[in-house]
């Protein structure tokens, strides 16, 4: 039955491995070898994370970069591919190719530590940031597969950031297309000796497996007019991108019909036990604008290095000049509880 079996696969197209055709009369070691590389070949992993008592894992551009940085230079050291990478403003979700659980949990393990030093550093805290179990949830089947994609990628949209998946830099699905999707194209003949200099930084970094740190980011934008930011962010964005659109796409066919799938089917996710957390996640974007705007601000991370009796009065203050619950006020301005 199991020669019967096999010899039917080869006669078809749907079969990736090479095996021997029947008439080499397969011995049951090349049987069973055949087997055990079927069970062992690579899955999707849906890798989830959390942060300690629900607080912010990212309060700037410089948090969403640095972040990228490190995971994907992480992911070119564990040799793990990356279908999806979506940090979202107090949770991440990747979607990794892998066997087992066990063979992230070393790249897991690194990035998530590199991030916690480089954030506490900008944020001048210590201590554990993200927390110490992480989910993870294999996916087998084109149907679980396709189901997860959409579900990484509309986290955004479910949090009222986007309207559209590929819309939203934070996803990075724009990237698939363009090398310059929220910006214009660096012409560097005409671009300024400040922007130069940071490309020609970023390219050996990148280049050299060197991940971003908030300090050389402030050094780099600092210099620089809104329109050249934005071009940089692209520029570095794309520079240490290691997701694997090619295979992404694959399960849809064409990067447009990838696009009208999520924007079709919302997805969900049950392997994992996620920690749902109602309200749009706009606020986060809201209320560092009020807090440089009016209260005098110059920099989003001073706030967290003000007294603890400041800080309760400025929640009191953004409660009312914002559309912000208490809940997400808290988690903004890292109180346990209030």
């Amino acid at each position: 039955m199991i020669l019967l079996t096999i010899t039917q696969l080869t006669s078809t197209k749907l079969i990736f491995q090479k095996i021997p055709p029947y008439r080499t009369y397969l011995s049951m070691n090349n049987i069973l070898t055949f087997l055990q590389k079927m069970l062992k070949e690579k899955k999707i992993g849906h890798i989830y994370q959390r942060t300690i008592n629900g607080f912010l894992l990212f309060y700037t551009i410089s948090d969403f970069l640095v972040f990228f940085s490190i995971v994907c230079v992480c992911a070119r050291r564990h040799k793990i591919k990356l279908l999806g990478v979506c940090p979202m403003f107090d949770h991440t979700h990747l979607l990794a190719k892998v066997s087992e659980r066990k063979d992230v949990s070393g790249f897991v393990q690194e990035y998530s530590s590199l991030y916690a030093r480089e954030f506490n550093i900008s944020m001048g805290t210590k201590g554990s940031v993200f927390r110490r179990n992480y989910g993870f949830a294999p996916k087998t089947g084109i149907k679980s597969i396709r189901n997860a994609c959409s579900y990484l990628y509309n986290n955004p949209g479910e949090k009222k950031l986007c309207k559209r998946a590929q819309d939203y830099r934070w996803t990075f699905l724009a990237y698939a297309v363009s090398d310059h999707p929220f910006s214009e194209k660096i012409r560097l003949r005409e671009a300024s000796k400040p922007l130069r200099k940071a490309v020609k930084m970023i390219d050996y970094y990148a280049s050299e497996g060197i991940y971003l740190k908030h300090d050389w980011l402030e050094r780099m934008f600092a210099p620089l007019s809104i329109k050249e930011k934005n071009q940089l962010v692209d520029h570095i964005i794309v520079a240490y991108n290691v997701i694997d659109y090619k295979e992404l796409i694959s399960y849809y066919g064409s990067y447009e019909t990838t696009c009208l799938a999520f924007a079709s089917n919302q997805g969900n996710e049950y392997d994992v036990k996620e920690e749902f957390v109602p309200g749009s996640h706009k606020v986060y974007q809201e209320i560092p604008k009020m807090l440089l705007a009016k209260h005098g601000f110059k920099h989003i991370k001073d706030v967290m290095k003000l007294p603890l009796a400041k800080r309760v009065n400025l929640m009191y203050s953004l409660e009312y000049e914002t559309r912000a619950s208490r809940q997400q006020l808290c988690k903004y301005l890292r109180f346990k509880k209030m």
